[in-house]
């Protein structure tokens, strides 16, 4: 097995590139990982879809990777890098096989990983994909606050603050509904689109934050 050593991880539900991490994120120093070199093919299934990995893979890669603590190094169940020679990827999988995080690498690290990997004799991985990732165009700090404000309106739908939906509504499309229902529904579509700063202003008047 082929092994990096002295890296950054910054291990999401989402995957993020390396430039939308953000200060409070728990950044992981890797003292060593598992590389494998495969396919574009491969890697943008990876990259861009949830999949699960069979067991026999998951035993090879089981406790590979060593974290540095403050103290000490610690494992990490399975987790490993996945390189197409032009980006590297990093995975961690939970007990069932299947992918639950992502990380991407710092530009110099991910440069320098990608161009070993080359040299590696292309790895045959099976796995099965589960789900296709949507496709999104928002930024990460745009779809944290997309999801912040859908958690809000929910919220405000739940406990039956009608008026504050009712004020939004009118905020947001300078007219009156009455049907509460229709209220939320459309400010739940409404949020996806690129007027969510504004939201998040009347969200501000309101006192709901």
């Amino acid at each position: 097995m082929n092994y990096i050593y002295d890296i950054l991880l910054n291990f999401q539900k989402e995957f993020y590139d390396f430039y939308e991490w953000n200060s409070d994120d728990e950044i992981m120093h890797i003292r060593k990982i598992p590389l494998f070199y495969v396919s574009d093919d491969v890697y943008y299934t990876l990259k861009n879809s949830v999949v699960r990995f069979n067991k026999d893979f998951c035993d090879k890669i089981h406790n590979r990777t060593e974290r540095f603590k403050k103290i000490n190094v610690s494992l990490l169940s399975y987790v490993f890098l996945v390189s197409n020679g032009k980006e590297t990827l990093g995975l961690k999988l939970g007990k069932n096989g299947v992918v639950t995080h992502k990380s991407s690498l710092l530009l110099d690290e991910n440069e320098e990983i990608s161009e070993m990997a080359l040299d590696l004799k292309l790895y045959n991985l099976e796995y099965s994909v589960v789900r296709k990732n949507s496709i999104s165009f928002h930024t990460r700090l745009e779809r944290e606050n997309i999801l912040e404000i859908s958690n809000k309106l929910r919220f405000l739908y739940n406990h039956k603050e009608d008026e504050k939906l009712k004020f939004l509504y009118l905020e947001c499309f300078d007219e009156y509904e009455d049907d509460i229902n229709k209220v939320f529904m459309k400010l739940e579509k409404e949020i996806s689109n690129n007027n969510i700063s504004k939201m998040i202003d009347f969200f501000n008047i309101i006192g709901q934050k």
